[in-house]
Formats: C-alpha cells, sequence, structure tokens
C-alpha cells in the first residue's frame, strides 16, 4: 500500500501542474456578468461587458455572461411591449446556448422561431428577450 502512494504521488503532482490553467479555472472560471436596470445604465458603466447594438433603447433588467476565454454569451432582458418584427433574420445554421444561468430560460422550445443579428441567436418568449453568441 506504501509503494503504491509513493508511485501514485508523483504523478498527480505532475498531473496538477500541467492542468493548472484547468484547476484555476475550476476554481475561478473566466465568466465575466453584469446585470444593469437600463439600457443608460449599461451605457455609463466603465468595464462592463458590451451590450449588442440590437437591445432596445427601451429594455429593462439587462442581464448578460461572458465567458472572456471562448467568447461565448448568453444575454437576457424585457421589453415594455411586444416585438412589432423580429430581431434580425432567419438563421443560416442553429446552435445552442454554451453558457447557463438562474436566469436564463429554462427551455426553448424546439420549434421556437429563433433569429440571428450578427454572431447573436435570439430567442423571443412574449416580452423577454433571450440571446446568445456561440
Amino acid at each position: 500500500m506504501k509503494r503504491r502512494l509513493l508511485v501514485a504521488a508523483p504523478i498527480l503532482a505532475v498531473t496538477a501542474l500541467l492542468s493548472g490553467c484547468t484547476l484555476a479555472n475550476a476554481i475561478n472560471p473566466p465568466i465575466e456578468s453584469a446585470i444593469y436596470a437600463t439600457v443608460p445604465e449599461a451605457a455609463a458603466a466603465s468595464g462592463g461587458v458590451a451590450l449588442p447594438d440590437f437591445v432596445q433603447a427601451d429594455a429593462t433588467t439587462i442581464r448578460i455572461k461572458t465567458n472572456s476565454e471562448t467568447g461565448t454569451s448568453i444575454l437576457g432582458y424585457s421589453i415594455p411591449a411586444p416585438l412589432a418584427a423580429p430581431i434580425g433574420a432567419e438563421c443560416a445554421s442553429a446552435s445552442t446556448p454554451a453558457l447557463d444561468d438562474t436566469w436564463w430560460a429554462q427551455s426553448i422550445p424546439t420549434d421556437a422561431a429563433i433569429t440571428c443579428s450578427g454572431k447573436w441567436h435570439v430567442y423571443v418568449a412574449g416580452q423577454t428577450i433571450f440571446a446568445w453568441a456561440p
């Protein structure tokens, strides 16, 4: 038993040393999050996560979360009235959000109308907008 421990200890130490970045990311992931009451508050924030251009001027309760290493993001906000027209256009290819959070949609229906605006995929659930950048 002691011999196994003597053999295993250096192997574990080397493994931990080589996977230091992975371990650091597990302890302190490269995630940036922001919550803004309004678009003007988001615009005035310094060093915050930038909002995409399609976010309406009257949007409220704006939440955004970004993985700074991969560039993946999720975004959610409310609007005072239903949209008159879709955000963006039909997506050329489908994707799923790579991030999640307690405020994010519980599920996105498989038959939901997903549109794209730039790199963002957009799902409208009534007066709540969910978007993600793969």
